[in-house]
């Protein structure tokens, strides 16, 4: 795994840094805590909140460079047909949260496909989608339910590319022997400071000191993102480029 999701490193082109199993990262939150010679906090309690970890951190994580961690993949549509499992678009990564989808209205993606942002749907305006398909040129409009992404109307053809944020990792068992690689040690430190916490917590005891130090590293991990781009911190609107799709500084900062 690399940047706390499995195999992100090659697909994203980038280096190793290091790496931890599953039980270097328990005893580095046994030894935090103290807990060495523990009874009670078993590998699988530490197994849970570990993972509990990984999901919490990885959220913050993300956030502070949502981009690094952004993956995209290209869904074909299928005429007459409005449903498609997000399982199966981002497999084998695993669909965890959405960035945004283009719309082409080519069948097969070229270099030369020209791409049109897709909006969401709004229920309450359902009724204005019945009775009709999209046409070829029009991007259909887009929704998440449950586990599926629907478009209204109903497509007649075209492709889609989804960006969106990979699942973050689990260990499936104290016997697990995968690897989570970490782009910086803060990220690792604010892992096991997460599972001390909520072991603390488990045990009904104060979490005041723990929370002060996941309050820090967590404010530092957008130094710590901008450090893998040290000349050219990036930064983006969350509300779009300057200028239309025409402007030729579309994607400068």
């Amino acid at each position: 795994m690399s940047s706390m999701t499995e195999d992100l490193a090659a697909l994203l082109g980038g280096p190793v840094v290091y790496s931890k199993t599953f039980p270097q990262l328990a005893l580095a939150v046994q030894q935090l805590g103290q807990w060495e010679n523990s009874v009670d906090i078993t590998q699988d309690i530490l197994l849970q909140a570990i993972n509990y970890a990984l999901v919490e951190g990885y959220d913050a994580v993300v956030s502070k460079w949502t981009d690094y961690y952004t993956l995209d993949t290209t869904l074909t549509l299928v005429s007459g047909t409005s449903s498609y499992p997000l399982a199966d678009i981002a497999d084998p990564n695993g669909f965890y949260k959405l960035r945004h989808l283009d719309y082409t209205q080519d069948t097969v993606v070229t270099p030369n496909s020209r791409f049109r942002r897709m909006l969401p749907h709004d229920l309450d305006s359902a009724h204005r989608f019945s009775g009709f398909s999209a046409s070829s040129g029009r991007p259909p409009r887009y929704r998440i339910q449950g586990r599926n992404l629907i478009f209204e109307p109903t497509p007649s053809g075209g492709c889609v590319r989804m960006y969106y944020i990979p699942t973050p990792p689990q260990f499936s068992s104290a016997a697990d022997t995968r690897f989570v690689v970490f782009d910086v040690p803060t990220e690792e430190r604010l892992i096991i400071h997460i599972a001390m916490r909520d072991l603390l917590d488990r045990s009904d005891l104060s979490t005041d000191s723990v929370d002060r130090t996941i309050a820090q590293l967590t404010a530092g991990l957008r130094t710590a993102a901008d450090s893998r781009d040290a000349g050219e911190p990036f930064y983006l609107s969350p509300h779009g480029p300057r200028g239309d799709d025409s402007d030729e500084d579309y994607w400068c900062g």
